[in-house]
């Protein structure tokens, strides 16, 4: 009885093992997609869970080494994958550390170790469109403060390829500038279906929320001349939109004031160019999105070529933008990082206020996990961007 589950044990343990490098292995050789995409985001968000895992499994398979008496093949076999695990946890551990020194910004291995704080619920709720019969809402989230002072207003903009998701879906973001005095609105805009296509209606809506809020600024405390967008996927793609669409004058409020331009952009890991889409598409590098591009500009870049010049971020890009910080991930599978890149070289040659970080390894959610280094790097480099642009909330700027 006794050896048969000692043999049980090994090979369970060479299963699991082999689980665990396999999927690590890729995401070191950043292919194929399906393998190395979703492992990456494990690896990202629990970098530091799975050093500790590796050690674990490290001392269970060297005792086992040490002490088994039966299949000891399998059991050396075990060894070398268990040290295998940790080099390669170890090695992902490093680059991250390396990452942020590179980018000048502390981060912790015992915070990743942290889980993610629970969602806020919103102070209020606020109808502030009705499109296609429908309306979109506003959630409100205000910081806790005793100062009357104008709190800076930030604008969230959820992700989903543009035709799925909502406001609620906006993770750590509404806490983290809620907890360091940003008085935060999280909205709704008009997706994109096969019979309504919300190329214009999208961005038109962001624009829209921002007139909303400087209508309101009394009654919300906000300072109207300050306002940060902030969007992921998606919704990157929407706030920089708004931006360049205020400026150019193809993004306008429905029924609200025109607002001012924003005052600071934020996007993590946004599609700045939406023609690649329909370049021949490498399984092992993106995701096709074809049907969703179809819902949301009504066709292909032949199709409605004008439709696709005027979202194109990368094409609009000229001398007004105001100041942005993006965030992407190295081996993102939904968005195509060479084009950020292109999008990033192009801005720095204008000259224009552009700040860009690069996460390596990291696939299109990386930051799931916001306590992870990954997400550390992510959030300390947006409040370095804040403070750089004095975009930071006075009474709480010693934080920034």
């Amino acid at each position: 009885m006794k050896k048969f589950l000692n043999i049980f044990f090994a090979v369970l343990l060479f299963i699991i093992l082999v689980l665990l490098v396999i999927p690590m292995a890729s995401v070191y050789l950043k292919a194929p997609m399906l393998l190395s995409g979703y492992s990456s985001s494990f690896t990202m968000q629990f970098n530091s869970q799975f050093v500790l895992l590796s050690l674990v499994l490290l001392l269970i398979c060297f005792l086992f080494y040490r002490f088994g008496k039966y299949w000891r093949k399998l059991l050396k076999a075990n060894l070398i994958l268990s040290v295998l695990f940790f080099l390669a946890q170890m090695y992902f551990t490093i680059v991250m550390f390396s990452t942020a020194k590179k980018y000048n910004t502390q981060v912790s291995f015992s915070q990743g170790l942290k889980t993610s704080d629970e969602p806020i619920k919103p102070t209020e709720t606020y109808s502030y469109l009705t499109i296609y019969n429908e309306e979109q809402h506003i959630d409100v989230f205000r910081p806790e403060t005793k100062s009357s002072a104008p709190a800076i207003p930030v604008i969230l903009v959820h992700g989903g390829a543009f035709i799925e998701g909502n406001r609620t879906q906006i993770g750590y973001a509404a806490n983290w500038f809620k907890d360091h005095g940003y008085t935060v609105f999280s909205i709704d805009y008009p997706l994109g279906r096969e019979d309504r296509h919300n190329w214009e209606s999208a961005v038109n809506a962001v624009v829209t929320s921002m007139g909303f809020i400087v209508k309101n600024s009394k009654k919300f405390n906000i300072d109207p001349n300050k306002i940060v967008l902030v969007g992921g996927s998606a919704g990157a793609a929407l706030v920089m939109q708004a931006d360049l669409g205020l400026r150019k004058g193809f993004a306008k409020s429905y029924d609200s004031p025109q607002p001012p331009v924003p005052a600071g952009v934020i996007a993590i890991y946004p599609p700045v160019s939406l023609s690649e889409i329909w370049q021949k598409i490498d399984e092992k590098k993106n995701i096709d999105l074809k049907y969703a591009a179809r819902r949301y500009l009504g066709g292909s870049p032949t199709e409605v070529p004008q439709r696709y010049a005027q979202l194109n971020l990368i094409d609009q890009l000229s001398e007004g933008i105001s100041p942005t910080f993006i965030i992407a991930g190295e081996i993102d599978h939904v968005v195509n990082i060479e084009a950020t890149r292109k999008f990033v070289k192009k801005a720095e040659d204008l000259k224009l206020p552009v700040s860009y970080v690069e996460i390596p390894y990291g696939e299109h959610v990386f930051d799931a996990n916001p306590n992870a280094i990954a997400g550390q790097i992510e959030w300390n480099k947006i409040g370095e961007f804040l403070k750089a642009n004095h975009l930071e909330n006075l009474w709480t700027s010693a934080v920034l």
